[in-house]
């Protein structure tokens, strides 16, 4: 499992513009991480996850992992936890990369993001 951010890789466009600016040195370096993964370990099983933004307070249990690379939205670091478990554990998420965020915190409808097939 690697975990690095809405804003990486294929999801830059899932954040605003001034986020992205605000974060551009991290999501580069996090794009780089992904790309080297995806490139040298073809014959490793591995799940790309990318959390919206991390909030510290208790799980809400609501989380979901969605292959929609335009989901954003924030997650408790509690549910991100249990998340990359999940995952980790899951043979449906192998070679994937997936966002991790919680609907019941975004400013869109719960059904607008597909969840991903654990």
């Amino acid at each position: 499992i690697l975990v690095t951010s809405i804003g990486s890789g294929d999801s830059k466009d899932a954040i605003p513009a001034a986020v992205y600016d605000t974060l551009k040195s991290a999501l580069v370096d996090k794009t780089k991480a992904e790309n080297l993964l995806i490139k040298y370990y073809t014959n490793t099983d591995y799940t790309i996850v990318r959390p919206g933004g991390l909030i510290s307070a208790p799980s809400t249990g609501k989380a979901i992992l969605t292959e929609d690379k335009m989901a954003s939205g924030a997650i408790h670091r509690s549910d991100v936890a249990k998340l990359v478990v999940d995952a980790l554990y899951s043979k449906k998420l192998t070679k994937k990369i997936v966002t991790a965020i919680d609907p019941s915190l975004a400013n869109a409808p719960a059904t607008a993001y597909k969840p991903a097939d654990v």
